[in-house]
Formats: C-alpha cells, structure tokens, sequence
C-alpha cells in the first residue's frame, strides 16, 4: 500500500523547467477545450439547476429529523465558507423560499426536478470528460445512479463533516473561540479541508476513467487554495469597490452572485484541468509535434512492446496504462493506433472476466482497457506497417500516370521494411538490415524536438 505523501509531492520529480512547461501546457489545454466560455455555459446551468437541487436536498433533510442540525450545519457552512457573507446570506433566503415553494408541487414537478439536476451532473460529466478526453460515456443506469448520489449524499457528507468539526471545537474547551487567531487560522483550514476533499472526490468520480486519487488530491488541493484566496478577494472587492450596489441597487446581489459561479467554476476546471495534466507531463510525451510518418514508429513501438509480453513470462495481456508507460503515447494517439491495428487482425482488445474495481470502489469496464497480439508477429511485416499507417498504394493508385511511381515506392519499401515484427524483435534486430537501409527507416518518422526548441513551440 503506497504511503500517503503531500500532495505536491506528485510534482517532486518534475523541474523547475518543466513545472513551467506544466503551466503552459495548461494554458494551452485552457484555450484549446475553451474553458471560460464553457465556465460560463455551467453558470448558467447551474442558476437553473440549484433550486431543484436544493430542493432534493432539503427533502432529504425534511424526511428524517435526525438530519435536521445537519442542515443547520451546511446552511452555515454555505454562509461563512463557499462566499462572502453579505452574498451569502441573501442568496440563501432567495433559495430557501424557492424550495419551500418547490416542496409543494406535484409528483410531475418532482420528476422534472429530478430530471433537471440528473441533466446538470449530466452536462458537468461532459465538460470533465472533454478535459481527460474522453469520448465515450458510462452507462445511463450507471450514470444516474452515480449522479444521484451525489446530489443526495454529498450535503449530507457535509452537514455530518461540519457538526463532528463544531462538536471538536466545543470539546476544546473553547479554546479555538478564545483566541482570535487561532480560530481564524482553525475555520479556514477546516474549509480547506472541506474543499479539497469535495474537489478530490469529484475529480475522482466525475469523468468516466481513471483518475490517480494523489493526483487528485493534487488538484484538489490547488483548487481548494484558489476557492480560499478568491473568496477572500471578493469579498475585500465588494466592500472595497461597492460598484455593483451603486449601478444595481437592491438587485445587485443577483450580478454578483452570477460572477461569484463563474469563478468558482473556473477554479473548478482549472483543477480539473491540472489533475488531468499531471499523468500526461509525466507518462506521455506532451511536448510532441507530429509529422508525417510519425504514427508509423508509434506503431511499431506499440507492436514491439506487445510482443515483448506475448514472449514474456508474464501475461501476454496488458493494459492501456502500462502501454502507454512504455511508450509515452498520449491515451488518444493509442486508442487510434491500437483501433487501425485491431481492424487488421493484428491486436485485439480483451474483456475482464470480471470487472475490476479501482479507486473510490468504481467500476471499469471498457473494453479497450487491455490488449494483447493476436496475430502472428512472423506474418507482421514492417513494410505492412509502414502501408496502413503511411504510404496507401490504394489510395495512391489512382494517381494515374504516376502508377509506374508508385510501384517504385511500394519496391522501395519492401526492400527496406522486409522485416516480420518477430525478427525486428528479435536479438539481431535492425542489426540485420543494411546500414544504409536503417538510416532511411530513421529518416521516415519526425525529428524529435529538442528541449530548447519547446519555449518557440508554445508561441505558434
């Protein structure tokens, strides 16, 4: 069992150069997934949403008295923890009303209330996943029920978080009460806590794959310090500089409560952002710009390493995660290789007998987790290789008049890449080929890019 280590610790290996290439990257992913306009989009979605959501979880509350200080506790923590208390308690007695109203409406209401909210985690799983760049979705029962404990338990998790925290600083004799600083210093690390384990868990369980919890504990963490350092400079902002009170008057909570979502939901999906960066800057080669004939080496390492498992004594099945260990392949550029090769008959993709469960207990069953080769790795040429992925005399057939070209290229090519997989693997390996021969193979793929070429790559 790993041993718990500060979340920093994730980056420890990294340095200084690349931490900063980190935040470019980040950066980068930032405009690319075009993550202010799609704070925004949630902004608006979530106005629609919380009365429905507040509503399920005040019933939830309603229904069992046992939870009734429970809400008192996460009505509190809503009001010195997640905004500025001016904010705050005006928003909460706008929702409050709203979801007394809601409690009375009919059993058609209540379904479109549950539809509503189960809509909302519905759209927030499509963000993250657009951020760890996933394309396929959990199942819809799964999807529900995965979207439905969150919205139940979640306040609850909180409320009995939030009365245990009241309860061992009453225990302290109030000591914590007694001394300003200290209970200052108390409140705000219990609400970082708070958050960077709301984070951590919705890092976690959101987006449908893998997450490492210390790396999102990691995210977590970053995205719990930035809710506390924006709150704070809110807050100083609205007192300070009471603009929008002076041009909106009594309805000027409304603009400042839009502005106070979306930048919680920025820091949300810039921990997201970098929790999902964190495996990419330390597994993949991020710092790679294509070329052409790239995708063929990429091939043929993919080939080499699953052949070294077929032959090995291990298991000749291994799966996505240590594939693209050993290459350093981004898990997009391997489900596209591994996807073409499988329509050749050359790798398959195998199914657990049963499924496997990893972290916070959830399930994994996507069929392109784990792959082996299934074919022949003597009757796997590299000039086979190098046609699928590179140079399609098909396609190319119908230059018309330069048929007679492309017969010389397709000669060319069996001449040089005439290799099967299994002697290209073997003790000789490109050893056998003719010098001349191998530095043309070496001059198909890209030019790897140095290290000090990166900072001109961030400016295109």
């Amino acid at each position: 069992m790993p041993s718990l280590r500060f979340p920093f610790s994730r980056m420890r290996g990294l340095s200084r150069e690349q931490l900063s290439d980190l935040l470019r990257f980040a950066g980068r992913r930032l405009r690319e997934d075009r993550l202010p306009q799609v704070a925004g989009s949630l902004t608006f979605t979530t106005i629609l949403s919380l009365v429905p959501v507040l509503t399920i979880a005040l019933a939830l509350f309603t229904a069992f008295p046992l939870f009734s200080t429970f809400r008192a506790s996460l009505e509190a923590y809503f009001v010195e923890n997640l905004m500025p208390k001016g904010v705050a308690n005006t928003i909460l007695g706008y929702l409050n009303q709203f979801a007394a109203k809601s409690a009375r409406i009919s059993a058609v209401g209540g379904v479109v209330l549950i539809l509503t909210s189960v809509l909302t985690m519905s759209t927030i799983e499509s963000v993250f996943n657009q951020i760890w760049r996933v394309k396929k979705s959990r199942p819809l029962v799964q999807r529900v029920l995965v979207y439905w404990a969150i919205i139940t338990l979640g306040p609850l998790l909180i409320g009995v978080s939030i009365s245990v925290t009241s309860y061992l600083s009453s225990a302290t004799g109030g000591a914590v009460k007694s001394l300003p600083w200290l209970g200052a210093g108390f409140y705000t690390l219990v609400s970082l806590m708070f958050s960077t384990l709301a984070y951590t868990l919705l890092y976690s369980t959101v987006p449908n794959q893998t997450v490492d919890w210390r790396d999102a504990l990691a995210g977590g963490l970053l995205a719990g310090v930035g809710l506390e350092i924006a709150k704070r400079l809110f807050a100083v902002y609205i007192m300070q500089f009471p603009t929008y009170t002076m041009v909106y008057g009594t309805v000027a909570v409304l603009p400042i409560f839009l502005v106070w979502i979306y930048m919680m939901w920025m820091i949300t999906l810039f921990g997201a952002l970098l929790t999902a960066a964190l495996p990419v800057v330390r597994y993949e080669r991020w710092w790679h710009v294509a070329s052409p004939g790239a995708e063929f080496i990429d091939a043929v390492k993919v080939l080499k390493f699953l052949h070294a498992a077929r032959v090995g004594v291990e298991s000749a099945v291994v799966s996505m995660d240590e594939v693209r260990r050993a290459t350093r392949l981004g898990l997009g550029e391997l489900q596209q290789l591994l996807s073409r090769m499988s329509e050749e008959g050359w790798v398959a993709s195998v199914k657990p007998e049963t499924s496997r469960r990893t972290g916070w207990n959830r399930r994994i069953t996507d069929d392109m987790d784990r792959w082996t080769l299934v074919a022949n790795p003597s009757t796997i040429l590299l000039a086979q290789v190098y046609r699928l992925f590179v140079f399609d005399p098909a396609v190319l057939a119908q230059a018309g008049d330069e048929e007679a070209l492309v017969r010389r290229v397709e000669d060319a090519i069996d001449g040089v890449l005439g290799q099967s997989l299994d002697d290209y693997c073997g003790p000789a390996g490109l050893a056998s080929v003719d010098p001349q021969a191998q530095s043309t193979v070496a001059a198909m793929p890209y030019a790897a890019v140095p290290l000090d070429e990166r900072r001109r790559m961030w400016e295109r």
